[in-house]
């Protein structure tokens, strides 16, 4: 079994406001608040030998550097473009008003709280999908527990395969949230 622990990086000025893809804000205030209070809830529990994986994104790299200066010996942050969120395209920056005035299927479909999206002019639900699948048999053919850092579309796909659901059946992530599993090397969590 591989302690896998998956991270939505802490908030930026745009979270929860403007969809936010390839963008790449650095943390709020109050998002470096959050990555530091997260940070001292997650790090007591984290095992020793952990990795540390996160999306290149400033608002990723930032949530994970404060956990690792909270741990007492602190791995190097690997960064795996696999994890960065989903290029969300012409949506990049509109509020959720501007999306539904000018996609409103998509907003319809972002409502419902559906996770396969395909953005127009961005990335498919099939290739973001296909990305976070390899991006998690990555973490998991090291065999070693390993905190991944990364974006809402991302972790709630890695949390699908973690437990075997559809990720539509996973909610959305807050930010600053983590989930822990337990994995077996099949990939499917024992416990959460």
């Amino acid at each position: 079994m591989t302690t896998i622990v998956l991270v939505r990086h802490a908030a930026t000025t745009w979270s929860g406001a403007r969809y936010c893809g390839r963008a790449d804000p650095p943390l709020s205030a109050a998002g470096r608040r959050g990555a530091k209070a997260l940070a001292e809830d997650l790090a007591p529990s984290l095992p020793a030998g952990l990795r540390i994986v996160s999306s290149p994104s400033r608002r990723a790299t930032q949530t994970a550097a404060a956990i690792a200066r909270r741990l007492p010996d602190p791995p190097a942050i690997e960064l795996d473009e696999r994890w960065l969120e989903t290029d969300v395209g012409l949506a990049e920056g509109l509020t959720f008003d501007e999306v539904a005035e000018r996609f409103p299927a998509l907003a319809d479909a972002l409502a419902g709280g559906t996770a396969s999206i395909d953005w127009p002019g961005g990335e498919t639900a099939a290739d973001l999908a296909s990305r976070i699948r390899g991006a998690w048999a990555a973490v998991l053919a090291t065999g070693r527990p390993t905190l991944v850092v990364s974006h809402a579309g991302a972790v709630r796909i890695a949390i699908a395969l973690a437990t075997g659901r559809r990720p539509d059946d996973v909610p959305f992530p807050d930010v600053a949230t983590w989930s822990r599993h337990e994995v077996a090397a099949a990939g499917a969590s024992v416990t959460t």
